[in-house]
């Protein structure tokens, strides 16, 4: 089930709302009641209260009532029915509405996938200062998602979320310093925005800051200081860190070599999906390192490191022809 923060959507949506200053005393007075409801974790009883609010017409409410359909928070999880509220909300005016309903078509949650309407949600509330839809914007911008790859307008919505302190805006504004798309190069600037994103636990700060101080990019070249952020973006489940960690591990990179370490971490990436890391299991098979030697298993996750993408360098095209035969090299 995809995680919601109702507490954050509430703040995003008072912030949008004055508050219920322009409702109606009942309206006012539910939303009040399921305010409190929802902070303290009782879904069920707010649900009701939030319903009645959305029955008027009112549009917090729609929104609210959205937020539990999309989440399965005290009501059956259901994102048509997300959808509709969001829509009801949005076709008031609703800001708050507006960045989920772009959400919802970019991910085609109860909806069609729409890359075109989800980017023109996202540029109504981004143009409102809803952060989360500034970040989303430039990241359509970033990657050319739904629009004409532009790296100047990626970079400005980023740093219009990056203002407000979005997390994962800090961090991409720093990437985009790192690689000097849309903006001069400036590993300083770099830097500030990795650490600011670090501070609230951005998981790919983290990692990131963890590459700086393994390459001595704009810092003392530092494995420890390296291993300690690696390890705190493990923590947040991060597949880069978990991949890189291991690999920290396999080549005793500022630790005692370790494989039965490696294999632990590079199967922990491998099993999100991470292409580079599967094919890295497939060698640990196919060695016999931190685990038993095992060519079926090898041949396994060298398959699934191809279909997900990765693209073999000569050594790994010889363990290729190795253990996958004629079946790799008609590939």
């Amino acid at each position: 089930m995809r995680k919601i923060c109702l507490l954050l959507v509430l703040c995003l949506c008072l912030s949008a709302c004055s508050a219920f200053a322009e409702e109606t005393a009942e309206v006012s007075a539910l939303l009040e009641q399921a305010q409190a409801a929802l902070e303290a974790g009782n879904y069920e009883t707010a649900v009701p209260l939030i319903q009645k609010a959305a029955d008027q017409g009112n549009a917090t409410g729609q929104l609210w009532l959205g937020n539990c359909y999309l989440a399965g928070l005290g009501i059956q999880q259901d994102d048509k029915e997300a959808v509709k509220n969001y829509q009801l909300a949005a076709d008031q005016g609703n800001i708050p509405a507006c960045y989920y309903l772009g959400l919802c078509f970019k991910n085609g949650w109860g909806a069609e996938q729409d890359s075109k309407k989800a980017g023109e949600y996202f540029q109504f509330a981004a143009d409102q200062g809803i952060d989360a839809a500034q970040y989303e914007l430039g990241a359509m911008y970033h990657l050319g998602n739904g629009v004409e790859q532009d790296y100047e307008k990626a970079f400005h919505y980023y740093s219009l979320a990056a203002a407000q302190d979005h997390p994962e805006a800090l961090t991409s504004v720093g990437y985009l310093y790192d690689q000097g798309l849309g903006t001069e190069q400036n590993i300083d600037e770099m830097l500030k925005y990795y650490n600011r994103a670090a501070e609230y636990g951005e998981p790919m700060a983290l990692f990131n800051l963890g590459c700086c101080y393994r390459d001595g990019k704009g810092v003392e070249q530092d494995y420890e200081k390296m291993l300690e952020y690696f390890r705190l973006a493990v923590e947040k489940e991060n597949a880069n860190a978990q991949f890189n960690l291991g690999f920290a591990y396999y080549f005793g990179q500022g630790v005692d070599q370790d494989y039965d370490e490696a294999f632990r971490f590079y199967q922990l990436a491998a099993d999100q999906g991470f292409a580079v890391a599967m094919f890295a299991v497939g060698d640990c098979y196919y060695l016999g390192n931190g685990v038993g030697k095992d060519l079926r298993a090898a041949a396994e996750w060298y398959q699934k490191s191809l279909d997900a993408g990765y693209e073999p360098d000569e050594t790994d095209q010889a363990h290729l022809k190795d253990v996958l035969g004629d079946d790799y090299m008609q590939k």
